[in-house]
């Protein structure tokens, strides 16, 4: 199961992960079309960057206590915020990103973190690809963490952030990643201890803080994945192929994330128009765009591209 780290969008182009399944079935299936399909550049994602860097000083914690060693909550602040710093850039929202960034860790330092110094960490960030639907691409993805508690019960541990908690109220809704992540422990050979489907225990921070005496910092969710979980997660993995395999993409302009902020593909979709119509037209333009560039750039450099005739389309160019 353990394996290095790929670049998300090569390796959820090539196996089913949870969030991928979502957005094709649940979310906006165009968007699934243009980033996995196309393979169109998603450009710098802020506030996705934000979870990323807050993983990875939960990650770091983690793996430093599994060689006894401690970790401040100061520590995991710097090197969170240097991730972040590095994928964002001198963007004029680094600072508020920070201070999100910092709120969430807070939050977890004081209200997660007693509580996982109670648990033995098994993996930190185990990845792993299965095969789950025959004649389907295999699920995958990295669970955060498998941890024993003092009973011996082995389960799944998900970090999350969330401004509020609307999306967590209760399991509903998250009973896929649950099914998905506890499917593939039973599976893998990496962990034999674990022969019946794990719970799932989603921890989510928030990224803010208030003085008010009824703020939460931080709420914990137990999902325990039953087999008709299972099935039905066979039954979406299906869903999404046939879905796939026939190019049924159309847009959800109603979605949560379609917005400037969270769809890398927004502007070109629902502003200009660009990155709208059929698949095959788009996959038109896009062509287009990737031949006038490649014949500016050739042309004054008296290149063969600059000799090949661009037929004008009916298209806005991308």
């Amino acid at each position: 199961m353990a394996a290095e780290q790929s670049e998300s969008v090569n390796a959820r182009k090539n196996r089913w992960h949870q969030s991928t399944l979502s957005n094709l079935l649940d979310g906006c299936s165009w968007q699934y079309f243009l980033t996995y399909v196309l393979e169109m550049d998603q450009g710098l994602k802020p506030y996705a960057a934000v979870g990323t860097a807050y993983h990875s000083a939960i990650e770091l914690h983690e793996n430093n206590r599994m060689e006894n060693k401690e970790t401040t909550r100061k520590e995991m602040e710097e090197y969170a915020v240097s991730l972040l710093a590095e994928a964002v850039g001198d963007d004029p929202i680094l600072d508020e990103l920070v201070v999100n960034l910092k709120a969430a860790l807070g939050n977890w330092f004081e209200y997660h973190r007693p509580i996982v110094l109670d648990w033995t960490p098994i993996a930190i960030e185990p990845e792993f690809t299965l095969p789950l639907v025959d004649g389907a691409k295999p699920i995958g993805g990295y669970i955060d963490a498998i941890y024993r508690d003092a009973d011996g019960v082995y389960f799944i541990v998900d970090h999350k952030t969330a401004k509020n908690f609307d999306r967590w109220r209760s399991g509903d809704g998250h009973r896929t990643q649950a099914a998905m992540y506890a499917t593939a422990l039973v599976l893998s050979d990496d962990f034999p201890m674990i022969t019946e489907l794990p719970e799932m225990v989603y921890m989510v921070s928030r990224t803010s803080t208030s003085v008010r005496k009824d703020f939460e910092k931080g709420r914990i969710i137990r999902v325990q994945p039953e087999i008709e979980d299972v099935r039905l997660l066979g039954d979406r993995i299906r869903a999404a192929e046939t879905m796939v395999e026939a190019e049924a993409y159309s847009t959800k302009t109603d979605w949560p994330l379609c917005s400037q902020k969270w769809c890398p593909f927004f502007n070109g979709c629902q502003v200009t128009g660009e990155l709208s119509g059929t698949p095959a037209l788009v996959r038109d333009r896009v062509r287009q765009k990737s031949l006038l560039s490649l014949s500016t750039v050739s042309g004054t450099q008296g290149s063969v591209m600059h000799s090949i005739e661009m037929t004008p389309t009916n298209t806005e160019e991308v």
